[in-house]
């Protein structure tokens, strides 16, 4: 479970680099977009620009052209009207002069011959200034008609220039659109990179939350197998007292055996060297006697086994001196053996208490964490197995009552146990808001 664990945590440290770099490339692109269309916009502006500019100068140039054909063309009718003025009114004043002679002639019929040359002369001057009226007339209708064609022509280019202006504006609705589209890809393309930031830091929270977890797991483990360690360490130490017990016993049983014969040893010397004392004077008087009766062969045997008595306490004094030295040597080793096997059974009793209690600490921990996963399992809906948790959980718990009982020991004396015993199933299983419960039910945030 541990290495599927593992293998997720690293899946979603992956998933988060995947989508961070989806993130970042979709910014990316989305800059270039934007990029692009920017100097699209602003190549399209420039050519749109540099069109209008000309566009605008054309229409000025136009505008100042058509002001000076309708400068000219007024210029031409004010010099029409100025041209034939003189003669318009020197026209009007012929015809009042013809008028005038006419009622002349009316009154003065005498004179009607001479006024008839009069209005002969007359008609012809005002002939004439007709001919000259028409041809003046004549001239500037030539002028008028090149000035309208002009006009006339001024008209259709600025028609040319009006449908022109219009076609610009319709590319520039088109580089407006192209631009919004363009605009609007980017922005998905930005949203899509947002919402891979969001899945990549919902990941990373995850992947977080889950190694933290896992750090709470592994420290709640390293606790029982540094226990189950201690409680090897104790269990041989306590094994390796009681051999050294036993050898002691063993080697105490054997001093004193030999205690026991050097005593032995020592009391048959004490009585010889005994016998010899109360010999010898009893050799003395005998010899005496002997010597006394000139049997000279008897006292030279008895000088001889007085003498050999002698030669038999001086050695088996000195055998008692030496089995009296062993046997103090032997008693020096008997306490130190004792005192020996006395400090390993002293030492024995503290190991298996710190045996004991080693032991109860891992109980009371697996107790703890069968516990927690059984609640795991129940939540996840594998009952048997949550059967076969409960059963640990009670063997576990009736080991730690029975040394409780037997060393008298107090659950509330360990003080450095776990507090939070997390089953890794619920870290595999749980994601999100429930993951994100599940951590601070021990203190746990994203952040750690």
């Amino acid at each position: 479970m541990q290495e599927v664990l593992n293998a997720q945590i690293a899946a979603e440290d992956e998933c988060v680099s995947l989508l961070e770099n989806f993130s970042k490339d979709a910014t990316a692109s989305a800059d270039l977009i934007e990029k692009k269309a920017n100097l699209l916009r602003a190549e399209e502006m420039d050519k749109w620009l540099s069109s209008s500019e000309d566009l605008e100068v054309r229409k000025m140039e136009l505008e100042i052209e058509s002001y000076l054909i309708s400068e000219a063309r007024k210029g031409v009718n004010v010099s029409i009207e100025h041209s034939i003025d003189d003669d318009s009114r020197e026209k009007e004043k012929l015809l009042k002069k013809k008028d005038v002679l006419l009622d002349e002639l009316e009154k003065l019929l005498n004179l009607v011959r001479e006024k008839e040359k009069q209005i002969a002369e007359n008609d012809a001057s005002i002939e004439a200034v007709e001919k000259r009226i028409a041809g003046v007339v004549s001239g500037f209708q030539d002028m008028q008609s090149d000035i309208g064609a002009k006009y006339d022509r001024m008209k259709s280019k600025l028609s040319q220039v009006d449908a022109e202006s219009e076609a610009l504006s319709i590319k520039k609705k088109d580089i407006d659109d192209v631009l919004s589209q363009e605009d609007n890809k980017g922005a998905k393309i930005r949203e899509l990179g947002k919402i891979a930031a969001d899945e990549a830091k919902a990941y990373n929270e995850a992947a977080g939350l889950r190694k933290g977890l896992m750090l709470c797991i592994l420290e709640y483990r390293e606790s029982k197998l540094g226990l189950m360690k201690t409680e090897e360490k104790f269990s041989e130490d306590v094994m390796r007292l009681q051999q050294e017990a036993s050898s002691a016993r063993a080697s105490l049983q054997e001093l004193s055996s030999n205690k026991s014969s050097l005593q032995q040893e020592i009391a048959s010397f004490e009585q010889r060297i005994l016998y010899v004392d109360k010999r010898l004077p009893e050799l003395e008087t005998e010899k005496k006697v002997a010597a006394a009766a000139r049997n000279f062969k008897e006292a030279a045997r008895i000088a001889a086994e007085a003498k050999s008595l002698s030669n038999e306490k001086e050695g088996t004094q000195i055998k008692l001196e030496r089995a009296t030295m062993e046997l103090g040597k032997l008693e020096e080793e008997i306490k130190e053996t004792v005192d020996k096997l006395q400090e390993a059974e002293e030492q024995i009793l503290l190991r298996e208490r710190d045996l004991a209690v080693a032991r109860l600490q891992r109980l009371l921990i697996t107790a703890s964490a069968a516990n927690a996963e059984r609640a795991a399992a129940v939540e996840l809906g594998d009952h048997e197995e949550a059967d076969i948790l409960l059963a640990e959980a009670k063997a576990a718990e009736y080991e730690a009552q029975k040394l409780q009982a037997v060393y008298d020991l107090k659950e509330e004396d360990f003080g450095n146990q776990p507090k939070h015993l997390i089953p890794m199933e619920l870290v595999y299983d749980l994601s999100g808001k429930q993951l994100a419960e599940l951590a601070a039910s021990v203190h746990l945030n994203p952040a750690s």
